[in-house]
């Protein structure tokens, strides 16, 4: 079959193009790290029931019109050791270095972002023992005369109200990141260094 100068002159711009773009896309992977970040956005998620979770721990530690009842948590909490409406997301992602994490709140609860050199148990000590995580993270509490005390906030541990946003930590260079929450001690994240892109394992 033979194909004609116009079709031949077209295939050549077809490729030459296909070419151009694959080359900027490897060049602008290659500068990708002397370019300004963007900050990398982490959701923290729950659906607890205000009425049933209010009336056993007192008026404002659930807001919000969500349907999980405190019954509800407890069963799922007790079967799987985690309740899967509680979480963070992304469960995982990959981000440059230098990169600001901002925190969001989409859920009814108060909720911690703390970073940790390795995942454990938080303040609550009956939540530690429902979810398999008895001992705590030195970063999450301290043990004083055989009781749980929070740790304070700081900069590398927040505490981040129902429908509320806070700046989280810069990103360190070539070191993997750990972060979960002091209360809810299943909810955690890993940031890996390499890339930028963010990957996410659940659903937002």
């Amino acid at each position: 079959m033979r194909i004609s100068l116009t079709n031949r002159l077209l295939l050549a711009a077809a490729l030459t193009t296909t070419l151009l773009v694959a080359n900027l896309a490897n060049a602008r992977d290659d500068d990708s790290d002397q370019n300004p970040l963007g900050p990398l956005q982490i959701k923290l998620r729950d659906t607890c029931d205000a009425v049933s979770f209010n009336a056993a721990f007192g008026v404002g530690t659930c807001v919000g019109s969500f349907s999980t009842t405190l019954t509800q948590f407890f069963a799922e909490l007790g079967q799987d050791q985690t309740v899967g409406a509680w979480r963070f997301h992304p469960l995982f992602a990959r981000a440059k270095k230098g990169t600001q994490l901002m925190v969001t709140n989409f859920g009814g609860e108060l909720h911690t972002f703390t970073k940790v050199k390795e995942f454990g148990g938080g303040f609550v000590q009956p939540l530690n023992d429902a979810s398999g995580n008895p001992i705590p993270a030195p970063e999450c509490a301290d043990v004083v005369n055989g009781q749980l005390v929070a740790k304070s906030p700081s900069a590398t541990n927040l505490f981040v109200p129902a429908g509320q946003s806070a700046p989280g930590p810069v990103l360190e260079n070539g070191k993997t990141e750990k972060f979960m929450c002091c209360i809810h001690p299943w909810m955690r994240m890993t940031i890996n260094p390499k890339g930028h892109a963010e990957r996410a394992l659940a659903n937002p």
